[in-house]
């Protein structure tokens, strides 16, 4: 009930000062300083499931730069806990963009997942993972576009006393993704993401199909509601998200 409490004090104090002015969030090349609240549910097979509240607070200084801070505050039913999940970190330049052009955009960025998350709590991994990627956009029609990004991962050495000795080993990957937005009017786009990830070339190998779908809709230009899933097959482990986004 707190959380919900927090997200309606959010919204409201948005939409107090939030102006109209054209916006166009379907394309991720596309950069606005804005804060997106989100209720989270994960369905997983082992670990216990996890739900909460997701802060996403994105700061854009220019058309070429993007920094955003993710803050996960969680809760596991199977070990009863409740506190701060693993936080996300990205950077993202782009020094091109043309979108009057077939190849639109390009530009590199970095993402990081720190461990601030218990993982004996089931609210965090113990690991730092690091993703150095580039991203390309390919404007296919006005209605559709696709945005190709290919990353590097890198996983650290978990530091959990409950991981096994012959777990604890840095990992060594890539994955590549298409983020694919179609636009269906002004105020209303999906994003289709199909994702490959291969997340250890050194040993076993954990190769992964995962597979995205994003919703949004604009109640005002500066007001919008989502819907996100992520779906890891083979893992049976299954994300919901509901958002409320807030451009600033």
């Amino acid at each position: 009930m707190k959380i919900l409490f927090i997200c309606l004090l959010l919204l409201i104090s948005s939409i107090t000062f939030a102006q109209d002015e054209e916006i166009d969030a379907s394309k991720p090349t596309n950069f606005y300083t804005q804060i997106n609240n989100q209720l989270e549910y994960n369905s997983r097979k082992s670990g216990g499931n996890v739900m909460g509240y997701r802060a996403e607070i994105i700061y854009s200084p220019s058309e070429a730069h993007l920094i955003l801070a993710e803050i996960p505050l969680m809760y596991n039913d199977q070990t009863e806990k409740f506190g701060l999940g693993d936080f996300r970190a990205r950077y993202f330049y782009l020094p091109y963009k043309n979108y009057d052009k077939f190849f639109g955009a390009f530009g590199p960025s970095v993402d990081v997942f720190a461990p601030t998350g218990s993982f004996e709590n089931g609210l965090g991994t113990s690991s730092w993972l690091v993703q150095p990627g580039v991203t390309a956009g390919l404007m296919i029609a006005d209605w559709i576009q696709a945005f190709p990004i290919l990353s590097y991962q890198y996983t650290s050495v978990p530091t959990a006393d409950q991981i096994p000795t012959e777990f604890k080993e840095a990992q060594h990957g890539i994955s590549f993704q298409v983020i694919t937005p179609i636009i269906f009017s002004e105020k209303f786009f999906m994003q289709v993401t199909p994702i490959y990830t291969a997340s250890n070339l050194t040993k076993t190998r954990q190769d992964r199909y995962i597979q995205e779908v994003f919703a949004q809709y604009a109640i005002t230009p500066k007001l919008q509601t989502s819907v996100f899933y992520r779906g890891v097959f083979e893992d049976e482990d299954h994300t919901v998200r509901l958002g409320c986004v807030v451009f600033l």
